[in-house]
């Protein structure tokens, strides 16, 4: 019986040990672009009824140079709402002017901001999103990933091909 009990626990101890193995620094998931890589919040309806979502919110991938300052940035931003009433939405800044969702619905709002500073590809821009009525909350949109991988450009070599390093 003494044995069996030391087994178990040696058992448990080496599962546990080996399972925090891909948790450090250099994961293989660390330089992987995430299939959904934007903002996501879920949030209750009204009185708990249902929920409000923002799915994959981004900004839109403005090419290699980034977004100027005093440029416009376009955000791509998915709302939903599972409740059984309509709902108003608003974005600041960007969607001053509330959206409504229908019960059961969607939308996808045509928002830009303004860009104040040089705003890199690795870069994120806050917002403040409202469901009016029901919740406020910040959220922080990361630059989308290009849809297609940046052109290739012909590198002239100055040693003729073969001839090694």
């Amino acid at each position: 019986m003494k044995r069996s009990i030391t087994f178990a626990l040696a058992t448990a101890a080496v599962a546990f040990a080996l399972s925090g193995c891909s948790a450090g620094l250099y994961t293989q998931t660390a330089d992987q672009t995430p299939t959904v890589p934007g903002a996501n919040v879920t949030v209750p309806g009204r009185d708990g009824v249902g929920t409000l979502s923002v799915r994959n919110a981004t900004l839109a991938y403005p090419g290699t140079e980034g977004y100027k300052a005093g440029s416009q940035a376009q955000a791509h931003i998915w709302l939903f709402n599972d409740t059984p009433e309509p709902v108003r939405v608003v974005i600041r800044p960007g969607l001053e002017s509330p959206v409504t969702i229908p019960p059961g619905g969607f939308a996808k709002p045509e928002v830009r901001f303004p860009v104040d500073k040089t705003l890199h590809n690795d870069g994120s821009f806050p917002v403040e999103v409202e469901f009016v009525g029901v919740s406020r909350f910040n959220l922080v949109l990361p630059i989308a990933p290009p849809d297609e991988p940046a052109p290739k450009h012909k590198i002239e070599l100055d040693q003729p091909a073969g001839s090694g390093h």
